[in-house]
């Protein structure tokens, strides 16, 4: 038989009251647990003193159920008002807590019948507590005998008399029925919370997550913290909160030490997918553009000859400057031919899509499929992008694709548009760039959706 622990309060129907089991004994009864872990207020601790009564049940236990004597541990709370919510709920949390970490492979039984009604409250909510699913938790109610509220003395009355109420109790006979049961509520309830954690995972809606906080399962909680912060950008605090975290994969890959700029664009490119695979599209368009012009940034100082590099100049507050007089000084044939394309007399200004494409196509490093992207993302960042800004309707797949389209007439979608990002992103930086970091949140989701 698997081995099982009951996790128990007391309060004054326990241990017997009115000639019948209280709560406690009767779910001890029928599910014989290895072990009793009892939360005991400051009064119930002083009725004990005064006439021994759990030392009593258990004795009387040992001799009329057959030698049965499960291990008892008590916590002595010292607590005065046990009708006091916030005062119960850390210390008992606390408790069950012990009895989850000493007993990994036990079955938990929780009475959900004893104590005060703020207790039986917390009982309730830790049975019902999604960071224990991968525990087997049973929630176990045990019926009042006469399905009402009893009107016999309760335990704390001065002439009540442990022994008599031991003596005398009727679920000793042999046909008393068993008055247990196991609300599926309760496990209703929690597969709907855990239905609720998927799917904000599967939205990758971290920060909805780690609103859940000690529902979660406490070896997940630490890495959607790091997920929350590392999806908004929060580069440094996302570093910090990866370090001390012992998991099965890398949460950074790299094939080499990798530079600030490579980061930055590694984790833009990673938030573009995850907008793009939970259809944040209008998010996703307005994105777009600083990614791609620091990338095109990128290319150009790998494409241009080194007398040209002046070209391209970085910023400190992050923007990229493009400074056309450097090229018509050292080039001055590229600077003709790209004033040609663009149809104006270029001036200094930030980098775009409008100057990049074509210059990038002039130089002819990058592969036609890329140039090609290239082109159809200009003329989504010069038609959507700015109604993606002020229009009241969001953004669809569908209006990328009506837009989103070369010179050949290539149709691109958001989802392709991020697979060709991937590739420009481990060509731009091939020493250093692991393909495994393009599905990092996917190893990630899996991760946490195992242990939910």
């Amino acid at each position: 038989m698997a081995e099982s622990v009951l996790f128990t309060c007391v309060g004054t129907t326990d241990t017997v009251r009115g000639l019948r089991d209280g709560g406690m004994m009767h779910a001890m009864r029928h599910y014989r647990p290895q072990k009793v872990y009892i939360f005991v207020s400051s009064e119930m601790e002083m009725l004990n003193r005064r006439d021994r009564r759990y030392e009593k049940t258990f004795r009387f236990i040992q001799e009329k159920w057959g030698g049965y004597a499960p291990e008892v541990r008590y916590n002595l709370s010292g607590i005065v008002d046990a009708d006091d919510l916030d005062q119960v709920a850390q210390p008992m949390s606390d408790f069950f807590e012990q009895v989850v970490r000493e007993n990994p492979e036990a079955q938990i039984l929780i009475n959900l019948s004893s104590g005060t009604p703020q207790m039986k409250m917390i009982l309730a909510q830790l049975a019902l507590n999604n960071r224990y699913n991968d525990r087997d938790i049973v929630g176990v109610q045990v019926r009042n005998p006469d399905k009402r509220s009893g009107d016999s003395d309760r335990t704390n009355k001065k002439n009540y008399s442990v022994e008599e109420e031991l003596e005398l109790n009727e679920d000793e006979e042999p046909d008393a029925p068993n008055r247990c049961s196991e609300p599926k509520l309760f496990a209703i309830q929690r597969d709907r919370v855990s239905a609720q954690m998927r799917s904000l995972l599967a939205r990758r809606d971290y920060r909805a997550l780690e609103a859940l906080g000690d529902q979660l399962p406490p070896e997940v909680l630490p890495l959607i913290r790091h997920l929350a912060v590392r999806n908004d950008l929060q580069t440094e605090e996302a570093y910090k909160l990866a370090r001390p975290l012992n998991l099965p994969f890398k949460l950074y890959p790299v094939k080499h030490a990798a530079g600030s700029e490579y980061r930055e664009l590694s984790e833009y490119y990673l938030l573009l997918r995850n907008l793009q695979l939970t259809g944040r599209y209008s998010e996703f368009v307005l994105r777009i553009n600083p990614f791609l012009t620091h990338l095109m940034a990128r290319q150009m100082e790998i494409s241009l000859p080194e007398e040209t590099r002046g070209t391209i100049e970085r910023c400190p507050n992050g923007r990229i400057r493009f400074h056309p007089e450097v090229l018509r000084r050292k080039q001055p044939d590229v600077a003709a031919e790209l004033e040609r394309r663009c149809g104006i007399y270029l001036n200094d200004g930030d980098l775009s899509l409008f100057v990049g494409v074509p210059l990038l196509r002039i130089l002819g490093k990058l592969p036609e499929h890329v140039l090609c992207t290239l082109e159809a993302c200009e003329n989504l960042n010069s038609e959507q992008r700015n109604q993606a800004a002020h229009q009241l309707h969001a953004v669809t797949n569908e209006d990328i694709r009506r837009v989103c389209v070369d010179g050949n007439r290539k149709v691109y979608g958001a989802d392709e548009l991020v697979r060709i990002f991937a590739g420009m992103l481990e060509n731009a930086y091939p020493e250093v760039c692991d393909r495994a970091l393009f599905t990092i949140y996917d190893r990630c989701g899996d991760y946490i959706s195992k242990r939910l």
